[in-house]
């Protein structure tokens, strides 16, 4: 056994947790809980978890029998122990090495990394439901000025490849017993990923809308979807395609609308604290005959957890819409803020 494990077992009653020394001189005691993706994560007394990147890392003992992979897959249990030249041994074995070719390493009682990923893979594959239900407290300005309240549904289906969307929305105003806003919406979409970014989608949305003397406004489009930024704290995507735009109205002096049209559209999303996360979702359709007559919507929303499950959730946002060829005598933008109580059913 090497001299230098040997001291370190005699020093058993005081070393009563694995160490790592950092290369600025550092000494952490604690337990080595793994290493997956190039860092070390170290569980301390003073902070909890910690993770340290494996190119600051210069040695590394522990208390008890760990599990390790290095690059070449070769799998070793055993205690680690120093070596000469900032490298790290095993206890019962003559083998040493840089800390830099340790691909994985987990204490005893956790599973394997490499399980875990495959574990991992395969729930990304599950279809799964996921519901919402929100209740809103609306405002508006535009066609409106007025309080009112409403309700929305949403449900999910889907894994990390495809996904179908759904939703129902209501929502009622009255201004001094008269009703001022009644408009009901339906929605459906489906999102499929046929390359690492890319994926091709449909949707559809219809709306029925009293005050604007609109029975029924539909649009339907078909197009590409495009996953420009993917990172842990903010996604962006952008999609582009064809769509098809229909509007019957109850006046019959109005002439109703079916066009085709395009469909452009910009999603973002942002975890901006652990508690508070932006969401915003903006669409452009213009017609094809005319680039002057188009739809502009748009929802940005700020989104707060109130419970430490998340399952209720507090979203504050603006929904707006920008008809640039609207039903005489009604204005072009009608925006609309919002205060909903969401309960999450995943």
């Amino acid at each position: 056994m090497k001299p230098l494990a040997i001291l370190l077992l005699s020093c058993g009653p005081i070393l009563l947790a694995d160490q790592v020394v950092t290369k600025d001189g550092s000494r952490i005691m604690g337990t080595a809980v793994s290493v997956i993706d190039g860092n070390l994560t170290f569980k301390t007394e003073f902070s909890g978890k910690i993770r340290i990147p494996v190119d600051q890392i210069s040695s590394l003992v522990s208390e008890s029998p760990i599990s390790l992979r290095l690059d070449d897959n070769r799998t070793f249990n055993d205690k680690i122990v120093p070596a000469d030249g900032d490298r790290i041994g095993l206890e019962d074995n003559d083998l040493s090495f840089g800390f830099a070719r340790i691909r994985h390493l987990w204490a005893d009682g956790n599973e394997d990394p490499l399980v875990l990923a495959e574990q991992k893979k395969a729930e990304a594959l599950v279809m799964k439901w996921a519901h919402a239900i929100g209740f809103d407290f609306t405002g508006s300005s535009g066609n409106t000025d007025d309080l009112g309240i409403g309700l929305r549904a949403d449900s999910t289906y889907g894994n990390k490849f495809r996904e179908y969307e759904l939703y129902l929305a209501y929502n009622n105003s009255s201004k001094e017993d008269v009703t001022v806003v009644d408009e009901t919406k339906l929605g459906a979409e489906y999102d499929s990923r046929f390359f690492e970014r890319l994926s091709w989608y449909a949707k559809t949305d219809w709306e029925n809308d009293r005050l604007e003397k609109v029975d029924l406004r539909a649009t339907a489009a078909l197009g590409l979807k495009y996953n420009w930024i993917t990172d842990k704290s903010y996604e962006v995507a952008a999609r582009a395609g064809l769509a098809f735009r229909f509007e019957e109205y109850q006046s019959p002096s109005v002439d109703n609308l079916s066009d085709p049209a395009l469909d452009f559209g910009l999603e973002y999303s942002q975890e901006i604290k652990d508690f508070l996360s932006l969401q915003s979702d903006l669409t452009y359709i213009p017609s094809v005959k005319d680039f002057t007559d188009f739809l502009l919507s748009n929802d940005v929303a700020l989104v707060i957890p109130i419970d430490k499950k998340e399952d209720w959730n507090l979203r504050s946002g603006i929904n707006g819409t920008y008809n640039s060829t609207p039903v005489s005598g009604k204005d072009q933008l009608d925006l609309k803020y919002y205060l909903r109580l969401v309960y999450r059913l995943d």
